[in-house]
């Protein structure tokens, strides 16, 4: 699964990681994505410096707007990220942990350019890990 970060690069071709994300977004059309993938992307492509149109944004969108397409943040996700929060110093970076979280409850893979997103991500056990920036593939911690 790709997270916001590599959506986002990946649907703006003037992004410094377009070329990393570009393939993988375009792969991930028929793929399943953590609907707080969605609605992040949604509100970055609407703000500067992008300033998208909303028809545009849900355009781009369209291949994941449908309950076929999006994986639900299961209510344990919350309850882990307020336990786990101090611990891992999550601090306003909380969507992450949930994306994450979202990831391994479904069994799938997070493939992200965010290095706070991959280390916060690492920790939680069982999840596969790919950060593009360096290539780095890894699996959450045990326990």
């Amino acid at each position: 699964m790709i997270d916001s970060s590599v959506l986002v690069a990946g649907l703006i071709e003037s992004h410094e990681f377009n070329g990393l994300a570009q393939p993988l977004v375009d792969s991930a059309t028929e793929s399943r994505l953590p609907g707080m993938v969605i609605a992040e992307t949604w509100a970055v492509l609407r703000r500067a410096p992008w300033n998208f149109a909303a028809a545009a944004v849900q355009s781009v969108l369209e291949p994941w707007l449908d309950e076929e397409h999006v994986v639900a943040t299961p209510a344990s996700a919350y309850v882990a990220a307020i336990v786990e929060g101090r611990r891992l110093n999550i601090g306003g970076n909380i969507h992450d942990f949930l994306i994450a979280y979202t990831c391994a409850s479904a069994g799938l893979p997070l493939t992200t350019l965010d290095r706070r997103q991959a280390a916060i991500a690492r920790e939680i056990p069982g999840l596969s890990v790919t950060l593009l920036l360096s290539g780095r593939t890894g699996s959450g911690a045990a326990g």
